[in-house]
This record gives structure tokens, C-alpha cells and sequence, in this order.
């Protein structure tokens, strides 16, 4: 038998064993905590340096995205490496262009947008991020496409909510987008269609809804019919569907409805970027910075010292406001405006409409403030007697007077320009005194920028831009397959078009119609029989006498008017509150009217955009009628133009949405 005290030390020997042991797991446990933690510790830092470098790849493709918004295509430092802070960590990125930039390519079907041009770059991209010590964490890169679709390559094109409601029966051919909702309706038929063999492709796409029926008073009706992307009777056309009302309330189109057109109608897609409203303003804005011309009204100056055709003071007296042209930075650049005044005082160009008339002037507005019943047609407005002055040669005074907008009730300071006159007087100069090189294909071709500085120049005012006789546009020849000039008019304020513009040989024209767009702050329509001797006892030439009559007047009838040329403008916004909706007149009230056009058409190719609303004019849509006495809208002849569907016929600086799209991305943690 053992002892008490030998099994006591047994006992104690396997009990220091065991504590042993358990100190042993301890120490095992401990260090394996402490390792766990630091590898979380180092996984979390890994981490924090992946997406700050993540962070600096999506800040430099952002970048790119905006260069590309803003007209400019990457160069120079724009490839240097750029370093900023995020969080914690220093991140260094640097974008490298790679060979065969750029590449005009069709975005492949299956794709929102199939079928379209872009213009495409590809880019390589790198990002590292580390400590402030110095240390790199993480590095990541991509390869990834930075692209851009013209805007005039649609039918119609809205930043914000897009309304299409014709009163009589109305086909548009081509696409249809609108960042914000759309809205069909009709008070007859709205086609929405293809137009072999130009137009082969129909879509309407929105970032937000598409509805059926009104958006101001709710309700619905009409007929709205838009083409399916597919032909299954093999006629060479599209199918046309109808989008029918639910009752008469306005009503939301369900996705699962849009589907039945196989593409042809699509709701709610990934947010497109689009240029801002500002790419048109004077001093910053991208059409002003790259023109090749800048006209400008000066309401804020007079002179005395008189243009180089005059010995004296015109009859009307002085002082006169001044017209002159201006440099990138707002300065008078007096070699030019040396340059327009001689344009100025030149008369009978061969081919003019208006030979007689002075091809660049100013409206005056009354000096003395009649009523409307009873305006001063002289140039000065100092008496009440209505002088018509349709023959400006001889007469020394470049101002005219003068045109009153019914729909804003406001007299209009106008400076006009005759366009055609302008390009062909241009054209025959030496190339050592001309205004702007006629062949210059910079940014596609020629913009000529136009506008009224005065006090109200920034907000609602009564200013404005008319370009009159211009049916037919010169340029130089262009041999065949060759790519055409074209013009872009730009103003930030609103524009007027008198009678037929760059209509083509097909339409009257004698020259063929060339690449062309008007921007401005909004978009008025006068017909062709806007300037003719059509008051029985005096001509009432490019004095805008009839602009106070009555809609009733003969005076204010239209005649048939053709126009081509893509529209870029502000449209009036409609709201929908109870008893006191308003309604923008729709896209068919895009174009601002001021005749009696009943009977007469307006044919028009182009496109129409809209980036925002107007901010120089608040005058009211409020209809068509003798009670308004605004006008009656034109039998509408409206369609896309598909020689846009080829970039060579693009407009200059022609406006554009952009997207980005990652091909390749890697990652590398250290």
C-alpha cells in the first residue's frame, strides 16, 4: 500500500502538469489572437489603401468624363499624374491614351442606344494608394472606354420632362429621349415611326417614365402609335403598335407594357450625362470661347464717332449704340469690327434676298413709350408718325425700328444679321482681310456668336438675335465624299429666324444645304412673308410694321417656310397644380410662332434639344386664336434629319452626351 504522502505528490506532479499544460494553451491562444489580429489589422489597412486607390481611378475617369462634356479631348497635362489625399492615405493617379483614338463606331444592337454613332476614346488608368509614410498598399488599373453621342442625332432630345401632344395629326421619324419623363398624347393621331430608306430605327428611351396622356390637366385621348423594332409582315417597315389610354386619365406605362415593342420604348434607364445650359453663355461658355466671330450689340455704349461710310450725323440723330466685334475675352477686337462696318456699308452682293437693306443692323424700341395702338415706326420712335424706311441704301442710319413680341408684350432690341450676305461677302474678301477663314473645318466648321450686352443681358429681358435671308448658306466647293463646313449661330439670348434657312436645292434653294445649327436661349420662327411690301400704301420692308396688328391683319399672314438646321433652345416648363396648371404648348410648340400661319406649312429637317428653360423670356404659352393674338400654328412637316446619322454632316461643336463604360479592371494588394 502506497503512503498518504506518496499519492499526495502524485497528486501535485499532475496537477503542475496540467496547470503546464493549460499555460501552454494559453500562450498558444494569446499568440494566436494577437496574430489574427494583426492579420485583420493588415487586411483592413489593405483594404482602406484598395478603395482609396479605387477612389482615385473613379476620380480620374470622372475627370475625363467632364473634359469631354465640356468640348475638350485630353491632352498635354491632362496625362500628367495627379496626386491627392483620401483619408488617410496619398493617392496617385495617371490616365495614358492609347493607340488609334479616336474610333467613330455604331453601338452594337442589344444596347440602349443601338445603332447610334459615338465618337469613342480608350484610355489605360492607374491608381496607388499607400501611407502618408510613403508605403503602397494597393494598386489598381483599368482599361476603359470614354465615349460620346451627338445630341443631333435624335428627333428630339430633353434634359428634363418631354411633352408631344399635337392638335392635328402629326409623324415623327427617328428617336426620342428625355432624362426627365415623357408625356403622348393627341388631339388627332401622333405617329411615332421609321422612314425607310433614310430612317430605319425607332426608339424612345427616358431616364424617368413614360406616360399616356397629358401632364398638366391628367387626362388622355387621342390615338398615340409607335413602331416595334420588328417587321413580321417582311414589308420593309416596322410594325406600328397603338399605346392606348386606360379611360381618360393620365396614366403610367408599365415596363412590362414598354416591353412589347422590343426595345422600341424603354423606361428608366442608367442616368446619361448631358451638358449644362451654361455651354452657351457669353465669356465662359464653350460656343462663345471657341467662335470664330462674335457680334455683338452694345446697348451699354453709344458713340458718336460715326461708322467710315458716314460724313455726318444721320437725320434721326446720334448718338447710335454700337456694334462691334468682340475677342475670347470681351474686348472690342478692332481689326474685326473695322472689318464689320465695312460688311456693313456693303451692298447689292450677288444672289442677296435683300440687296437693298443694310446686311447688318439693329431694332430700336420707343424712346418716348407709346402704347401699342399708336408706335413711331421711325428708327428713333421720337414722334408717333409712322415712317417705313424699306430701303436702306443711301441711308446712313444701321437702325431699324422695330418689332414688338406679342407673347412676351415687350418691344425687342434685335441685332439682324444677314447670314448669307455675311458668308459670301466674307468668301470674297482676300484671305488677308476676311472676318473668318470660310474653310475652317476646327470643330467641324464655322460658329458665329451673336448677342445684345446691356444692363438686363443676365436675366429677363427684351433682347434678341434675327438671322434673315439666308435660304441659301456658301461654302467652299467640297469635292465629292469630302466632309462639308457647315455653321453653328449660337447666341445667349433669344434667336429669330426670317424665312426660309439653308433650304437646299430641293426646296427653292440655289446652293445645296449644308451642316447647320441654331442655339440660343429660345427659338422664333418668321415666314417668309415676315420682310415683304405687304401693306398697300407703304413697303414695310425689315421694319417689323405689322408686329403690332392684329392676328386678324393680313399683314401677319405667314407663308410656307422651309428650314434645316438642328435647334439647340430653352422650352418652358410645364406644371401640373390643380386649378392652376400651365402647359409649355408641347414639342410641337417648341419653335416660337407670331403669324397667321393657317394654310401654310413649315418643312423643317433637323433636330430639336432642349438642355433647361428659357432664362431671358417668361411669356406664357396661353394658345393660338384671335384672343391671344400670338398666332396659328403651320401645317407641321417636321422630320429628323438622317444625313446627321453620318458625323461628317454634323453641325460645328455639335453638343453631346457622354458615357463611360470599364472594359478591364486589376488589382494588386502589397
Amino acid at each position: 500500500m502506497r503512503s498518504i504522502t506518496s499519492e499526495r505528490g502524485v497528486a501535485i506532479v499532475s496537477v503542475i502538469l496540467m496547470l503546464t499544460f493549460l499555460m501552454a494553451i494559453a500562450a498558444t491562444v494569446a499568440v494566436s489572437v494577437n496574430m489574427d489580429t494583426r492579420l485583420r489589422g493588415a487586411f483592413a489597412q489593405s483594404a482602406t489603401g484598395f478603395y482609396a486607390a479605387e477612389a482615385g481611378l473613379n476620380k480620374g475617369m470622372g475627370d475625363y468624363k467632364n473634359l469631354f462634356l465640356n468640348f475638350r479631348v485630353p491632352t498635354g497635362s491632362d496625362f500628367n499624374t495627379v496626386t491627392l489625399t483620401v483619408g488617410s492615405r496619398t493617392v496617385n493617379y495617371q490616365l495614358t491614351s492609347l493607340a488609334g483614338n479616336p474610333q467613330t463606331v455604331t453601338i452594337p444592337s442589344g444596347q440602349v442606344f443601338s445603332g447610334l454613332n459615338a465618337i469613342q476614346y480608350i484610355y489605360n488608368a492607374g491608381s496607388q494608394a499607400g501611407k502618408i509614410s510613403g508605403d503602397t498598399e494597393a494598386s489598381v488599373g483599368a482599361e476603359f472606354l470614354v465615349g460620346y453621342i451627338p445630341l443631333f442625332q435624335f428627333v428630339a432630345f430633353y434634359a428634363n420632362d418631354l411633352e408631344i401632344l399635337p392638335g392635328a395629326d402629326m409623324h415623327l421619324h427617328g428617336r426620342v429621349h428625355t432624362n426627365g419623363n415623357l408625356y403622348l398624347n393627341s388631339d388627332a393621331h401622333l405617329y411615332i415611326e421609321d422612314n425607310p430608306p433614310k430612317i430605319t430605327t425607332v426608339q424612345i428611351s427616358t431616364k424617368g417614365d413614360i406616360y399616356r396622356g397629358r401632364k398638366d390637366d391628367q387626362t388622355c385621348g387621342g390615338a398615340v402609335t409607335v413602331d416595334m423594332l420588328k417587321d413580321a409582315d417582311h414589308n420593309g417597315n416596322l410594325d406600328p403598335k397603338d399605346l392606348t389610354c386606360t379611360g381618360s386619365s393620365l396614366r403610367k406605362v408599365p415596363i412590362s407594357e414598354l416591353a412589347q415593342w422590343n426595345g422600341g420604348m424603354v423606361s428608366q434607364i442608367q442616368s446619361i450625362s448631358v451638358p449644362q445650359p451654361d455651354i452657351t453663355a457669353k465669356g465662359t461658355g464653350v460656343y462663345w470661347t471657341n467662335a470664330d466671330l462674335r457680334i455683338v450689340l452694345r446697348l451699354d455704349q453709344t458713340t458718336n464717332v460715326l461708322p467710315k461710310w458716314l460724313a455726318s450725323c444721320p437725320a434721326t440723330g446720334c448718338p447710335l449704340y454700337v456694334i462691334e466685334a468682340q475677342d475670347a475675352s470681351g474686348n472690342q477686337d478692332t481689326a474685326k469690327t473695322a472689318l464689320l462696318q465695312t460688311f456693313m456699308a456693303s451692298f447689292n452682293i450677288a444672289s442677296s434676298q435683300f440687296s437693298k437693306t443694310r446686311p447688318l443692323f439693329y431694332s430700336d424700341v420707343p424712346k418716348t413709350g407709346p402704347n401699342t395702338a399708336a408706335i413711331s415706326y421711325d428708327p428713333d420712335f421720337a414722334s408717333d408718325t409712322r415712317v417705313y424706311k424699306s430701303d436702306m441704301t443711301g441711308d446712313a442710319d444701321y437702325r431699324r425700328g422695330g418689332f414688338y413680341n406679342q407673347r412676351e408684350k415687350k418691344w425687342v432690341y434685335l441685332l439682324n444679321i444677314n447670314l448669307a450676305d455675311l458668308l459670301q461677302w466674307n468668301f470674297a474678301q482676300p484671305s488677308t482681310n476676311r472676318l473668318f477663314d470660310p474653310a475652317d473645318t476646327t470643330d467641324g466648321g464655322l460658329v458665329i456668336y451673336a448677342t445684345v450686352q446691356g444692363q438686363d443681358s443676365t436675366g429677363i429681358n427684351n433682347y434678341g438675335v434675327r438671322i434673315f435671308g439666308s435660304r441659301d448658306l456658301k461654302f467652299p466647293t467640297v469635292a465629292s465624299g469630302g466632309d462639308p463646313t457647315g455653321v453653328t449661330v449660337v447666341s445667349d439670348q433669344p434667336i429669330y429666324v426670317q424665312g426660309d434657312y439653308n433650304a437646299g436645292t430641293a426646296a427653292g434653294g440655289t446652293l445645296p444645304k449644308q451642316p447647320a445649327a441654331i442655339i440660343g436661349d429660345s427659338i422664333n420662327i418668321l415666314s417668309n412673308n415676315y420682310f415683304q411690301n405687304n401693306f398697300s400704301s407703304t413697303a414695310c420692308v425689315t421694319n417689323d410694321c405689322q408686329s403690332v396688328n392684329a392676328l386678324a391683319d393680313s399683314s401677319r399672314n405667314a407663308t410656307s417656310t422651309t428650314i434645316n438646321s438642328a435647334f439647340l433652345a430653352g422650352v418652358d416648363a410645364t406644371t401640373a397644380n390643380g386649378g392652376r396648371s400651365t402647359y409649355n404648348g408641347g414639342l410641337e410648340n417648341y419653335p416660337r410662332f407670331h403669324e397667321n400661319w393657317s394654310g401654310d406649312t413649315l418643312t423643317y429637317a433637323g433636330s430639336f434639344v432642349s438642355l433647361g428653360t428659357p432664362t431671358h423670356v417668361n411669356g406664357a404659352w396661353c394658345g393660338t386664336g384671335n384672343t391671344c393674338n400670338i398666332y396659328n400654328p403651320p401645317t407641321r412637316v417636321w422630320d429628323y434629319d438622317s444625313a446627321f446619322n453620318d458625323v461628317r454632316n454634323l453641325p460645328p461643336l455639335t453638343p453631346r452626351f457622354v458615357y463611360v463604360q470599364q472594359v478591364l479592371f486589376t488589382e494588386d494588394f502589397k
